[in-house]
């Protein structure tokens, strides 16, 4: 990672304690029906669970409008028990493209590089709220369950290291 992402990533835990209003991050995939979703899920129950002020949402570059997220997103999120939060219920996600909303946030976080280089080509103003997973989440489609266990793992932890840094778990 370069100093500049590690350098945007320290000021967004900064970003979310310090922030006088309810903190918006949006979790950014291809599909938006496996991790991002998953990642909207982890961090807003963290956030939930910590009394933070952080309201998360996610997004697909090439979404496909609608799609259902995965049974193997939802599978993996209720079997590490990660609570539904009032107003975002992973069971009825349906995927959406980011659009004009992306100026909305005060975070956007791209599961991957590729995701990040894609919201700066598109959202050039927005560059210094557009950060990266800690690492790099690998894409589960087509994997099997606990295959998605497995990236929902690395995906909690990112977003703890990203949002909740410092903080006991």
């Amino acid at each position: 990672m370069t100093q500049a992402v590690l350098e945007r990533e320290a000021e967004a835990v900064g970003r979310v304690e310090d922030h006088p209003k309810l903190f918006r991050v949006c979790f950014v995939c291809t599909g938006n029906t496996c991790r991002s979703p998953m990642a909207e899920a982890v961090a807003n129950a963290l956030a939930k669970g910590r009394g933070k002020k952080l309201e998360a949402f996610s997004a697909g570059l090439y979404a496909v409008e609608g799609d259902p997220i995965s049974l193997h997103s939802v599978l993996a999120l209720e079997n590490a028990e990660v609570p539904v939060v009032a107003g975002h219920d992973y069971h009825g996600h349906t995927a959406h493209t980011l659009g004009e909303e992306a100026e909305t946030f005060d975070l956007l976080v791209g599961l991957g590089r590729s995701h990040v280089m894609e919201l700066l080509m598109r959202f050039p103003g927005l560059a210094s709220r557009i950060t990266c997973m800690p690492e790099p989440i690998a894409d589960p489609y087509g994997g099997s369950l606990e295959v998605y266990e497995e990236c929902l793992g690395q995906i909690t932890k990112g977003v703890k290291d990203l949002l909740f840094a410092g903080e006991s778990t």
